[in-house]
């Protein structure tokens, strides 16, 4: 199983927004059993990864002594047949900086694990925001990064090994910067605990904190989440409404002149106009496309399209189908056919398939058998796959209301 849940790390989520989000952090003991642990990532896993040829440096970071060491450590310029193709990760370099006691960090784990890319979608559904996992592996019995801050928000999971943390109070200020703190000016922290496999911590944005490993090598991965504020949310309801042509035209601004009443005026204008388009904003739908949006971020989405294409081949007439998501531009009829423009393909159908699209704009199914109406059932069919395969029909729930024809 490769699947987490937020609520399998965080436990109950009620509580976890109430009391702890952007607050204070939150220890979660064994909310994984080891073996689930493991299965996120392993030791052996990131032997795996390091080993590939031509690793990005920006995937790898090195600090030992709590201070990152500099790329060029650890890096060189692959080559092949004597081009230089990019500069490229040294396994036997990063080998030996960790064995002199470097914590080797693994940036975007979820770029290369699917484990890790699953995990990250949990945290994008759970905040409708971004998300990313990033790899902690340190020798046993040294100190990872000095006391820091992250400007995000941080969700800790052990998977290997013992690791002990110094968490300090938040700073109470959300600082769009991380900073590093000079031993001793942070006084007692408020939280000194070891995690075990399994077990979760939450750090709120903002919080100082600081890990060792304890007897063996400690291997974490943190998930990071940036939630997104009031002002970024309104910001993107803003821009949609101001897609809109009437925000389109280029005003003349500048000059040298001191008379700005022309300007001014178009301005109040347009500002006029945004207030009367906000205030016509439904909230309860606006929520609900905002949070789509966040949860449908690029990095977060598991497509299955060659499961889906592959499975295409199978359809049967009674299989249920509605209009997916895609935009399709459908044209005027001409002859019997129909234009349609969808994914920057442009086909031509028959005037009842392009009928059937347009009514299930509305939501509903059709059989797939059904889709070209007055035809064979085979020719039907076959029309389905190939709208399918073009992302414009997808697979519907059986039992799903039929449009009405």
């Amino acid at each position: 199983m490769t699947d987490w849940t937020f609520e399998e790390l965080v436990g109950d989520t009620e509580e976890f927004f109430s009391r702890h989000f952007g607050e204070r952090p939150m220890l979660r003991r064994g909310a994984l059993d080891a073996t689930r642990a493991r299965e996120l990532v392993s030791v052996g896993r990131l032997d795996d990864l390091v080993a590939m040829e031509t690793v990005h440096p920006a995937y790898i970071r090195v600090a030992r002594g709590g201070q990152g060491i500099p790329g060029k450590a650890y890096t060189r310029v692959a080559t092949e047949h004597g081009a230089a193709l990019t500069e490229a990760v040294v396994p036997e370099q990063v080998y030996e900086l960790f064995r002199s006691g470097g914590t080797v960090t693994w940036n975007y784990l979820h770029h290369f694990l699917p484990s890790a890319r699953h995990l990250v979608q949990a945290f994008t559904q759970a905040f409708a925001a971004p998300a990313e996992a990033v790899a902690f592996l340190t020798p046993a019995g040294h100190d990872g990064y000095a006391p820091h801050h992250d400007p995000v928000d941080v969700f800790v999971v052990q998977t290997e090994g013992t690791k002990r943390w110094r968490v300090w109070e938040p700073t109470g200020e959300r600082r769009s910067e991380p900073a590093t703190y000079p031993d001793g000016t942070l006084g007692e922290p408020a939280l000194e605990t070891t995690l075990h496999p399994g077990d979760v911590l939450y750090l709120p944005y903002g919080t100082p904190h600081a890990a060792a490993a304890g007897d063996l090598v400690s291997l974490h991965v943190s998930v990071t989440v940036t939630p997104r504020r009031w002002r970024d949310l309104l910001r993107e309801t803003v821009d949609a409404l101001t897609a809109d042509e009437e925000f389109a035209a280029v005003p003349h601004l500048g000059g040298t002149g001191t008379d700005h009443g022309p300007s001014a005026t178009a301005l109040a204008a347009k500002l006029t106009l945004l207030a009367e388009r906000l205030a016509q904003v439904a909230p309860a739908a606006e929520a609900a496309r905002l949070t789509t949006a966040g949860q449908e971020r690029a990095g977060a989405s598991r497509p299955r399209e060659f499961e889906r294409l592959a499975s295409l081949s199978g359809l049967s007439p009674h299989d249920p189908l509605r209009r997916s998501r895609i935009p399709v531009a459908i044209g005027p009829s001409d002859g019997g056919r129909t234009q349609l423009t969808v994914n920057g393909h442009t086909l031509a159908v028959p005037d009842a398939v392009a009928a059937t699209l347009r009514l299930l704009e509305g939501g509903g199914s059709v059989q797939a058998g059904e889709l070209l109406q007055g035809a064979p059932a085979p020719r039907s069919v076959r029309a389905a796959e190939s709208l399918t395969r073009l992302g414009l029909l997808e697979p519907a729930a059986v039992g799903a209301g039929s449009v009405d024809r």
